[in-house]
């Protein structure tokens, strides 16, 4: 019965939708929160507030719009958080969390905003969001030098995860990682706390140059490369997305668990086209219903969080940067093939893919802002424009 609440094809679509997400980036969100000064405690809650603020408000979207919205936090956002968020103290990072949150609001509820959002060229977008992904990609061949044998078992492994079962790719390759890490002895953990996660308060603080480094970074690259994405792949779908309320509703949430370590709330892109084709269920209409399921898993994902939070924290940095630099592979060559493609204006993908790997800063501003800002005024006096 295509109807039933318990219809198998919806769970399984449901777990896989979650799986998929998690194991691809959770590491770079263990990474990120590290970077920003957290400790073990307040990682959990990080998670904790991720899988919980995620996972309601898919099954809330899904429920009451009956189509299959999945959210997610955002991965490339995490990645940026990893390069800049170690400059500032913890409370400050935390408030940049709130103001984008804030930023998205505004954007649901200012009309000319997201046009003008969505009007900054994809080239240019995707060019800040590869110089973003490079130096993970670039650590994940590091450690072929210093553990040749972990390596090339991560590395072949990868390799044929990808051909032969891609969609799982990144839960195999953790395995591998674990594996590996347990032949070679280099695990530092005595066991893994199956324990309910508990949230942390972290109460925010403000800081203006956080805000233009941390805040408008993380808005841009959240509607860039979740949000709009999102909203193409419900259409692509034959579902009519809910924008506004999907922003004002994901900017709020933003804002409430921000203080818990819930730094992105957004429209999932890739993996949301689990929950959506006709493999999930015939009727177009009872397709919402692995959405919600993949809500409960993301519940219970952030419900035990410990464990999770405990397993990667035991696999030694190099290990951990080989998972995070394998999964933002796929990422790294959409961004590439996009930024460059267009003949008239790679030299202003270039200037933003060169000035935002640069990491410099400039007038208290970091390069992400730079890169995108030089790009587009490029792209405005460009004479093929």
């Amino acid at each position: 019965m295509s109807s039933s609440k318990f219809n198998l094809s919806h769970i399984t679509a449901g777990f896989t939708t979650v799986l998929v997400g998690y194991t691809s980036s959770v590491v770079i969100v263990i990474q990120a929160a590290t970077a920003a000064g957290a400790t073990a405690e307040q990682i959990q809650s990080w998670l904790w507030a991720l899988g919980v603020g995620i996972g309601l408000i898919c099954m809330l979207f899904s429920w009451w719009y009956k189509k299959p919205m999945v959210f997610a936090w955002s991965t490339p956002g995490a990645a940026m958080l990893v390069t800049v968020a170690s400059q500032y103290d913890l409370p400050i990072v935390i408030g940049a969390f709130v103001m984008t949150g804030a930023l998205i609001v505004l954007t649901g509820l200012i009309t000319p905003l997201s046009h003008a959002l969505a009007r900054i060229p994809a080239y240019l977008g995707t060019a800040m969001l590869g110089a973003i992904l490079l130096p993970f990609c670039l650590k994940a061949f590091q450690p072929l030098a210093s553990q040749p044998i972990s390596f090339l078992c991560m590395f072949i492994g990868y390799l044929l995860a990808k051909r032969l079962v891609p969609k799982y790719s990144m839960l195999i390759l953790l395995i591998i990682a674990v594996v590996v890490t347990l032949v070679g002895g280099g695990w530092t953990s005595s066991g893994i706390d199956f324990s309910l996660a508990q949230p942390s308060w972290m109460a925010p603080s403000f800081d203006w140059l956080a805000i233009v480094n941390l805040s408008l970074p993380l808005y841009v690259l959240t509607m860039l490369s979740q949000n709009l994405p999102g909203v193409a792949m419900l259409k692509s779908h034959g579902y009519e997305a809910p924008v506004k309320p999907v922003l004002i509703g994901t900017g709020l949430l933003n804002m409430a668990f921000a203080p818990l370590g819930g730094f992105s709330v957004n429209l999932a892109a890739i993996s949301a086209a689990i929950c959506m084709n006709e493999h999930v269920d015939t009727d177009a209409k009872q397709r919402y219903r692995a959405a919600i399921w993949a809500g409960v898993f993301y519940v219970i994902a952030g419900l035990w969080a410990t464990a999770v939070v405990a397993l990667f924290l035991a696999l030694p940095k190099d290990v951990s940067n080989m998972l995070a630099g394998f999964a933002l592979l796929g990422t790294l060559l959409m961004c590439l093939n996009i930024s460059f493609r267009e003949g008239g204006f790679q030299e202003a993908a270039l200037m933003t893919f060169l000035i935002t790997l640069s990491g410099v800063t400039f007038l208290g501003i970091g390069s992400t802002l730079w890169g995108l800002l030089t790009g587009l005024v490029l792209v405005r006096f460009s004479p093929t424009k």
